[in-house]
């Protein structure tokens, strides 16, 4: 019987990560969808077997297209690096503005606050101090931060 909160592909406990929707094991590199209600991981299948990405020294990254977004959960909120500057998550909003970046997942490292596995399209939208993010079935809204890149992201800064 497996353990709640552990890998599928490895068995290593990771621990309750029910605020993320998706994110890779830190030990074998195995993409894992989060099931808050199971209390559980499941894998994201390719082909005939899944995912395995390399370590990068980033709490949670994305790459779309040519874009790249580094994202964080402080214990409290979820941040989003983009372009220098800092947003923090509001929760699920409506779109407002214009579709800015576009692209197809390749790689992921760390937790992410949706799913987007490799192969689906994400998109950016962008409004004054907002950035929207739209995934195959949710957009969330973004607000700049006043927060030092700094305080929030000295992992992806060394």
């Amino acid at each position: 019987m497996r353990l709640t909160w552990q890998c599928p592909t490895c068995y290593a406990q990771l621990g309750d990560r029910s605020y993320a929707r998706m994110l890779t094991c830190p030990y074998c590199g195995s993409l894992l969808i989060v099931n808050p209600e199971e209390r559980k991981f499941y894998r994201v299948p390719k082909d005939k077997g899944w995912y395995y990405f390399s370590k990068i020294d980033s709490p949670g990254y994305i790459k779309f297209g040519e874009y790249e977004e580094h994202y964080k959960y402080d214990g409290e909120n979820w941040y989003l690096l983009k372009d220098g500057d800092i947003y923090q998550l509001q929760g699920e909003f409506p779109l407002e503005g214009e579709i800015m970046e576009e692209g197809e997942v390749s790689f992921i490292w760390g937790e992410i606050p949706f799913v987007a596995p490799p192969g689906s399209i994400l998109k950016t939208a962008k409004s004054k101090n907002k950035i929207y993010k739209i995934a195959s079935r949710i957009t969330l809204l973004f607000l700049k931060s006043e927060k030092k890149v700094s305080d929030i992201f000295s992992e992806v800064l060394q």
